[in-house]
């Protein structure tokens, strides 16, 4: 990734023009859709889980419910946050888009960022799982093996 330097970023003076604008204007359309579209998602998450939690306490098996109810909760609450972010930069980029106010799409910018960078480190995080989990499946293929012979 390539940096600016400060003095670059301080000394800039930029300025959008309407074509710019009217693409800000159609992507915020696009981001508040698909945040509205996350939020239902995330409550339909919430909904299953209670209802593997009550299916599941009269399970036969009580800890398979509570091993399937985790990670969906776990999910649930790590999507909360991008979305969030995104519904964010959906609704500030709408405010300044109608007062013509650059703090405003400044916010909206930044929480832009905010969602790009939580879903990158959670990329970063996902291959390390992945990395790990091949590491941990080959080691136990060989240690088995080993008793094959």
């Amino acid at each position: 990734m390539e940096n600016l330097t400060n003095s670059t970023i301080d000394n800039a003076t930029l300025v959008l023009e309407n074509s710019a604008l009217k693409h800000l204007d159609e992507t915020r359309k696009w981001t508040l859709f698909l945040s509205i579209l996350g939020f239902v998602f995330i409550g339909l998450m919430f909904v299953v889980a209670i209802i593997m939690a009550i299916v599941g306490s009269s399970n036969a098996i009580p800890g398979l419910s509570a091993a399937m109810l985790l990670p969906l909760l776990l999910v649930s609450v790590l999507y909360f946050f991008p979305i969030y972010y995104l519904f964010q930069f959906s609704s500030y980029s709408k405010q300044a888009l109608i007062k013509k106010d650059n703090s405003l799409l400044t916010k909206a910018i930044q929480y832009l960022k905010m969602q790009f960078r939580f879903m990158g480190i959670l990329a970063i995080v996902m291959i390390c799982i992945y990395i790990l989990a091949i590491v941990i499946a080959v080691a136990a293929g060989n240690f088995f093996n080993m008793f094959q012979k």
